[in-house]
């Protein structure tokens, strides 16, 4: 469960939260986990994701699913992103140490590098492209769950996801990263 300070919130509150964590804590880890490839990173990102939706948990409304849905993986992969960010520079110990295979080290090192990469541009898109692209992409969704998260048509949603995707690999080969 959630660790929290309980003093924090109104009761009501606490219920809400726990609720919200409970429906979709898992759903949470599995988007963080695809974007940091880390089962303790993607932890702490639900953690602090948490944390800051419990900030505003009166301002939340948790009846609406679809936007309550969108709200939370978007808080989530924010934190996540940040972990990204400030894991960048830090060099893990067991590339530090372990030098047995360091063509496998390289290998993993850059497609880090390239996905990190991917995830800025995606990022900087306009919010059409971006949502569907990262829904479907990076979160594991379908299109047709996407349009319905986005309320878009199914149809409108594969041609942004389609443009996306071509803009994506203009930005990657233009930045010199094969595809």
């Amino acid at each position: 469960m959630f660790l929290f300070s309980a003093d924090v919130l109104e009761e009501y509150d606490r219920r809400r939260l726990a609720v919200v964590y409970e429906k979709y804590s898992g759903r949470m880890y599995t988007a963080a986990k695809r974007i940091l490839n880390n089962g303790e990173d993607a932890e702490d990102a639900v953690q602090n994701a948490f944390y800051s939706i419990a900030k505003r948990m009166n301002n939340i409304d948790i009846h609406d699913e679809n936007a309550l849905c969108g709200y939370l993986l978007t808080v989530v992969k924010n934190e996540a992103i940040e972990i990204l960010r400030k894991r960048k520079n830090a060099v893990p110990v067991d590339e530090l140490t372990d030098l047995t295979d360091s063509s496998d080290t390289v290998f993993e090192t850059e497609k880090r590098e390239v996905f990190e990469y991917a995830v800025k541009i995606i990022m900087r898109m306009d919010e059409t492209y971006r949502a569907p692209l990262y829904l479907t992409a990076v979160m594991g969704y379908t299109s047709k769950e996407t349009s319905k998260i986005l309320k878009r048509s199914e149809a409108t949603v594969r041609v942004q996801i389609s443009r996306a995707k071509k803009m994506l690999a203009k930005q990657l080969k233009e930045a010199g990263y094969e595809l």
